[in-house]
Order: C-alpha cells, then sequence, then structure tokens
C-alpha cells in the first residue's frame, strides 16, 4: 500500500513521455493528459491520506510534474502551432530562471535540489493544465497564464532564502513564519 502512490506517479512520468509521441491524434493526447492530471491529484491524495508520503516520493513527483509540463507544452506547440505572444515568451523566462535559482537555493543551502508544494506552485499546475488545451482551442496561449507561476516562483525564493530547514510540503511564505 504504502508504494501505491509512487506507482501512480510512474505512470504519470510514462504517459507523459508518451505525449512527446503523439502527434496527429488530438483525442488519444487529451485522454493521455487528462490521465496525468488526474493521476498527479491522486499520488498526492493517496499519500497524504495512507500516511505514506516519502522524499522519494516528493521528488518523484516533482520529475514526473516537469517531465508532463515540458512534454505537453512542447508536443502542443510544435503540433499546434500556436501564437506566443512576446510577453508570454519573456514571462516563461523570467520564471524558469527564478525555478532554477531556486532549484539551485535548495542544492547549496541544503544540499539537495527540490522544489516546493506551496499552494501558489499546485495553482500554478492548475492553470498550466487547463491553459494548454484552452491555448490550443484559442489558438494562441493567454497572457493571464504567467501571473501565478511568477508569482509562486518568487514565493518560492523568498521561503528558501528565509527558511532554516528544507520543508517540500510548506504551503505559503506565510507559513513559515508559524
Amino acid at each position: 500500500m504504502k508504494n501505491i502512490p509512487n506507482y501512480i506517479t510512474l505512470v504519470r512520468l510514462i504517459l507523459s513521455v508518451l505525449l512527446f509521441f503523439i502527434t496527429d491524434n488530438w483525442i488519444l493526447f487529451l485522454v493521455i493528459y487528462f490521465v496525468c492530471g488526474i493521476s498527479d491529484v491522486l499520488d498526492g491524495f493517496l499519500a497524504r491520506k495512507f500516511k505514506c508520503q516519502t522524499k522519494t516520493g516528493a521528488r518523484l513527483d516533482s520529475l514526473a510534474d516537469f517531465i508532463f509540463c515540458f512534454a505537453a507544452f512542447f508536443r502542443m506547440l510544435l503540433s499546434y502551432r500556436l501564437t506566443i505572444p512576446v510577453p508570454i515568451v519573456f514571462g516563461a523566462i523570467l520564471i524558469a530562471l527564478i525555478r532554477f535559482i531556486n532549484l539551485y537555493i535548495t542544492r547549496k543551502k541544503f544540499g539537495m535540489p527540490g522544489i516546493l508544494h506551496t499552494i501558489g506552485n499546485k495553482l500554478s499546475g492548475i492553470i498550466f493544465f487547463f491553459a494548454c488545451p484552452v491555448a490550443v482551442i484559442l489558438g494562441y496561449i493567454p497572457l493571464w497564464v504567467i501571473f501565478i507561476p511568477l508569482i509562486s516562483s518568487l514565493e518560492e525564493a523568498m521561503i528558501l532564502l528565509k527558511a532554516d530547514i528544507y520543508n517540500p510540503d510548506i504551503r505559503s511564505y506565510y507559513h513559515l513564519s508559524k
């Protein structure tokens, strides 16, 4: 029972890689896309409910999230020729830069790379999850997609700079002082 959330995460990781290769079947892409999204919610829920969270599971979940986002975004970008407004490009570069700095801070300060599971980061994931299919329908990536991820990446940096111990499950900057 303890490893079920990790198995679900591994399935998401495998399905995310498959998204790279689905080029001309929108229905199959959407089915796998939504299964990945549901599995992302389900693995964390089960791990918390049955108290079987592990450091390996948290890292595996972060890796699966990254691969899923990368695969889904680039497959949609390449297959559906989305228009990307210039502010989105600069915003995405800024967010990526902040996220890499956060990984560097985590590595230097706590001796391991990691991503925090803050409320802001979860909201960013939800926004990304729904924004990708919306972008394909609209034909472009809407500007609102970058606001919460930018704020959450900055919040994560502030948490990492202030924290004395690494807690990947911290909910927000506010919860750091509790």
